[in-house]
């Protein structure tokens, strides 16, 4: 039995032997491969992008005219390689950092999981979009960046989002909020809606507000009730609509996303 066992385990050794340099694929064999995923992803049609292997380390370069494609080159190359290295430039149709800043906005919007507690602001500068705020999730900030790189016309993308933070104290102060707010008769009609104007950040029990109401009144009282709470801080950064930014107050540090 043990002369046996012992023929099995040198059986399996050799097997494993030989299996290993099967494993290891070359420099070109990889890059072969990697090339295969960019046709098969018709990222050849939309963008000139060159691949070169070495070490197994896989190096990215050329053009695309959307930062998507750029982004989707290198996701691809990381099912083939561990290591990528994206130098791929992005040189899209040149607008306005307006209207890409206008685009961006509608992507953050439309994203299915944009929720009364998260506060998205973005700015474009050179092309460049800049997302700043809070969101209640990681995976939440991941898929805002992905939507936003899809704008047409962007060069690259810089996610400053912040998560919040999830203890039961937050939880139970988030919900306290919600409930004060969209109870009270200045919102109640918003309670229902998916673009609510208050949006409300909690992280270790301090409080942001954020969005956009239609009076000065409505704007002080979603202030009041956030102070009657047991939160730590309460920074109310909710802007009147129409309001010039010079007449803003002081706490107002941006535009964030909310209707």
């Amino acid at each position: 039995m043990q002369i046996r066992r012992g023929r099995l385990w040198a059986v399996g050794l050799l097997g494993l032997a030989l299996a290993t340099p099967a494993l290891a694929a070359s420099d070109d064999e990889l890059r072969e491969r990697i090339e295969a995923r960019l046709a098969r992803a018709h990222l050849d049609a939309s963008a000139n992008v060159r691949v070169e292997v070495a070490g197994g380390v896989a190096h990215l370069s050329g053009l695309a005219t959307r930062l998507e494609d750029a982004r989707r080159a290198e996701r691809e190359a990381r099912r083939e390689a561990t290591q990528v290295v994206n130098d791929v430039r992005v040189e899209p149709e040149r607008r306005g950092d307006g209207a890409l800043r206008k685009d961006a906005e509608t992507a953050v919007l439309r994203y299915p999981r944009y929720e009364v507690w998260d506060a998205v602001g973005v700015e474009v500068q050179d092309g460049v979009a800049s997302l700043r705020g809070w969101v209640l999730q990681p995976w939440r900030s991941s898929e805002i960046e992905d939507r936003v790189a899809q704008v047409p016309g962007l060069r690259g993308v810089r996610n400053e989002l912040q998560v919040q933070g999830f203890s039961s104290m937050d939880e139970r102060l988030r919900r306290e909020l919600y409930a004060r707010i969209y109870g009270h008769p200045l919102f109640e009609t918003y309670a229902g809606r998916f673009d609510k104007p208050v949006r409300i950040i909690v992280d270790r029990g301090r409080v942001v507000l954020a969005g956009t109401v239609g009076s000065a009144v409505e704007q002080a009282v979603v202030g009041h009730i956030a102070l009657g709470t047991l939160a730590f801080a309460v920074d109310n950064q909710v802007q009147v609509e129409g309001q010039h930014p010079a007449d803003a107050p002081p706490k107002a540090k941006g535009t964030f996303i909310g209707i």
